[in-house]
């Protein structure tokens, strides 16, 4: 069954965002708690998240017994999919959204199923020494491109937790030049390709792997 939202609306721009509860149906129901007024941006379902959680439910990526981490996830509904889905997942945000993330983490995962979660932080380019290098299989990031700011601190963060068989997949909407600028300055050290579009939300998935060093010769 695809990931859907639970019941959609025709709200227009932010209000939406002010709602308490986002409802998705996915073999589980989840239900996302957003806190706008409290954390802003990091505490609302954004479209990458719903894109990139419905790709990942579509198969299209192995995820039974693989480790996995979400960067940025502020509400962590793409870690909380990928956990269901079997992966054992590493869901991480800055300090100051960590409460609000583990609510939602332990609200939508079965008991059964929330050993294989873990909520932890990580502000890029600061806390990589809490992350072995190349430690996880899949890296998911869901609309976490967009302050140009942390592009060279995100790419430092990509390419400490990647391994040579690593994957990437970043979920987001090209909304202005800096956006391709990062896309740009990713492909300088590792292979990018388009994977998935979504037309309806305007939203790209990339697929991210290092180059070997033969590649980059």
């Amino acid at each position: 069954m695809a990931l859907v939202p639970y019941e959609e609306s025709a709200e227009m721009g932010l209000q939406k965002f002010h709602k308490p509860l986002a409802t998705f149906s996915a073999n589980h129901t989840i239900q996302i708690r957003q806190d706008w007024r409290q954390l802003g941006v990091a505490a609302v379902v954004w479209d990458a998240a719903v894109v990139l959680a419905t790709y990942l439910e579509m198969g299209a990526v192995e995820l039974r017994g693989r480790s996995a981490v979400e960067l940025g996830a502020g509400t962590g509904l793409v870690g909380i999919v990928a956990a269901l889905l079997g992966a054992q997942v590493t869901i991480t945000d800055r300090k100051v959204a960590l409460e609000f993330l583990k609510s939602n983490v332990e609200a939508n995962l079965p008991l059964h199923v929330q050993p294989r979660a873990v909520v932890k932080e990580l502000t890029w380019g600061q806390d990589l020494g809490s992350f072995s290098p190349g430690e996880f299989d899949l890296i998911l990031g869901a609309d976490i491109i967009y302050l140009e700011e942390t592009f060279a601190d995100l790419l430092q963060t990509l390419v400490h937790l990647c391994g040579s068989q690593s994957v990437i997949l970043l979920a987001c909407r090209i909304r202005y030049e800096r956006d391709s600028n990062f896309l740009a300055m990713l492909e300088r050290q590792f292979t990018v390709s388009k994977v998935h579009y979504d037309p309806e939300k305007d939203v790209h998935v990339y697929k991210a792997q290092k180059r070997s060093q033969r590649e980059g010769l």
